[in-house]
């Protein structure tokens, strides 16, 4: 994994810059998803080195108020010297209109979605209040806020290139509109990333794609903070004989499409031959379509939402990542590894982490080759132990957040000169 080189510890920001960070979302301690788990580890990161406030949208599944937002917003507050949010309420004629709009204007349907009066005029409003050095813009949807901060310095901070994701979401399943969302997300990506001092990606992958689709994009692979003092002081926790794992957001359609490969045409190979093995899924609201798979004699169980995710990927013998479709860094992929499990992933599932095959992981894009791994991690307890040893050193380093931190000073250094 190709990132920019840390400067010396010495390396400092002149003053403390003032960071406005404009989000899709909110998210806090104990967020349960990947990218709201990264999102927070970034701003916590981002409080240690500047004076941040947030502004992002609430109630995206109709719960304001409920109780995880509620603890989203006071974990925001703890490290914020401003927090405010508007509501993203998405009615189906909205969706529909979106839909539309984006077939008619070439525009993606999740970007005209979240363009909304309220949060443009609390944007304006936090603008004019903070008075911020440098406006932090996470995911692209939220890329073409860019236009309200003239005058601003803009650090758009990817986190998924969807020109690549969506377009290996289209060869996986091709149709109209799927090369349709495509070509809208190249088209967005490369019309609105220009406009900032830097577009910040996890992979050195993403932040090739997006120079290719405009070189006036200066696009820096930075990494993760996932590696903190907190993640590393970790005590190991013995793994359960025979549990197998994946953790991941339903709303994400490469968690979809990746779990229903594995349950339909790899499962069933490792339980014809390792009849004990258990299979457990943790993630909020899963499809019928999948927890239907899930009944007698399966070994698949679906556990919901887990409150402490490094306890869950500790406690499987092996996690599996089968993704078959998205960009990025697999944010789960470094997650396990941190927490010392046994890791057997497509190549798309390591990819931007550095993994070597064989030693930190186990690759395999086959159904009957991904079978292999799996058996065979679960019955060779050395090789699992190995395995998960240098997946978490490997990881401490690759993914540090001091190292991370450094490289952000560096950033709105240049920012803001």
């Amino acid at each position: 994994m190709n990132l920019p080189e840390s400067p010396a510890p010495a390396a400092t920001v002149a003053s403390t810059p003032r960071v406005l960070l404009l989000a899709p979302f909110l998210y806090g301690e104990g967020s349960a998803n990947g990218g709201a788990a990264l999102c927070w580890a970034q701003l916590k990161e981002l409080a240690g080195v500047a004076t941040v406030a947030f502004l992002g949208f609430h109630g995206a599944d109709g719960a304001q108020g409920d109780e995880r937002e509620s603890r989203d917003l006071a974990s925001l507050k703890s490290h914020c010297a401003e927090v405010d949010s508007v509501p993203l309420q998405i009615a189906r004629s909205a969706v529909l209109r979106a839909r539309l709009g984006s077939f008619a204007f070439g525009e993606p349907e999740l970007a005209r979605l979240c363009r909304t009066p309220a949060m443009e005029a609390a944007l304006r409003a936090m603008l004019q209040r903070f008075r911020p050095d440098v406006v932090w813009i996470q995911f692209p949807q939220m890329a073409q806020y860019v236009e309200l901060c003239d005058g601003i310095p803009c650090v758009m901070d990817v986190q998924d290139a969807y020109s690549l994701s969506g377009f290996r979401q289209a060869q996986r399943a091709p149709g109209p509109r799927n090369w349709l969302n495509w070509v809208a997300w190249a088209r967005y990506e490369a019309r609105h990333y220009p406009r900032f001092a830097a577009a910040l990606t996890l992979s050195e992958q993403d932040a090739q794609v997006l120079h290719a689709l405009n070189p006036a994009t200066r696009a820096l692979a930075m990494g993760l903070p996932l590696a903190d003092d907190q993640a590393l002081q970790r005590s190991h926790v013995a793994a359960v004989a025979g549990q197998v794992g994946f953790a991941g957001s339903f709303g994400h359609q490469p968690n979809l499409e990746g779990m229903a490969w594995f349950l339909r045409d790899i499962w069933p190979r490792v339980r014809e031959r390792l009849p004990q093995a258990r299979f457990v899924v943790a993630g909020r609201n899963p499809p019928a379509t999948l927890t239907a798979q899930a009944g007698d004699g399966s070994g698949v169980e679906f556990s919901g939402f887990v409150p402490d995710i490094h306890a869950f990927y500790a406690s499987n013998a092996v996690t599996v990542v089968p993704l078959v479709s998205g960009g990025g860094v697999k944010i789960k992929t470094v997650e396990a590894m941190l927490a010392g499990s046994a890791v057997v992933s497509t190549r798309i599932g390591v990819e931007g982490t550095g993994a070597l095959d064989g030693c930190h992981a186990m690759v395999a894009d086959e159904a009957q080759a991904f079978a292999d791994h799996i058996v065979r991690v679960l019955s060779d307890d050395a090789l699992r132990a190995r395995l998960s040893e240098a997946a978490r050193q490997h990881a401490g380093v690759a993914f540090s957040a001091s190292s991370w931190r450094e490289r952000v000073i560096t950033s709105l250094s240049e920012a803001t000169a």
